[in-house]
């Protein structure tokens, strides 16, 4: 389980968003959609505890491990995406039955 309460984030004195709160649950599967600089890429760091937010709380369970492929990626030469998926999910050293929150931008 993943809940973010009042999350707030601004860049030069303007927010890019402000006071979103969402719950997700085990097995929800969630789309993120939105116009570029939307704050999607932003929203999927704070989650994954690379950037931290101006205000607001990030709450999980125990088991749950957040993980993301960044945008700027390089793939090896006749890699798949699934191949990559898999390493870094071994990487990370999470097993198939727990919780991996995952995107992949330029597919």
């Amino acid at each position: 389980m993943l809940n973010i309460h009042n999350l707030s984030v601004s860049f030069g004195g303007t927010y890019l968003f402000e006071e979103v709160t969402f719950r997700m649950g085990a097995g929800d599967r969630v789309g993120l959609v939105g116009k570029n600089g939307a704050g999607k890429s932003t929203m999927l760091k704070i989650l994954a505890r690379d950037f931290q937010p101006d205000s607001g709380s990030i709450a999980t369970e125990k088991e749950v491990r957040i993980g993301f492929l960044r945008q700027d990626i390089d793939f090896e030469q006749g890699r798949t995406v699934s191949s990559f998926y898999r390493h870094q999910r071994s990487r990370a050293k999470i097993s198939r039955n727990q919780s991996f929150i995952g995107y992949a931008h330029r597919l």
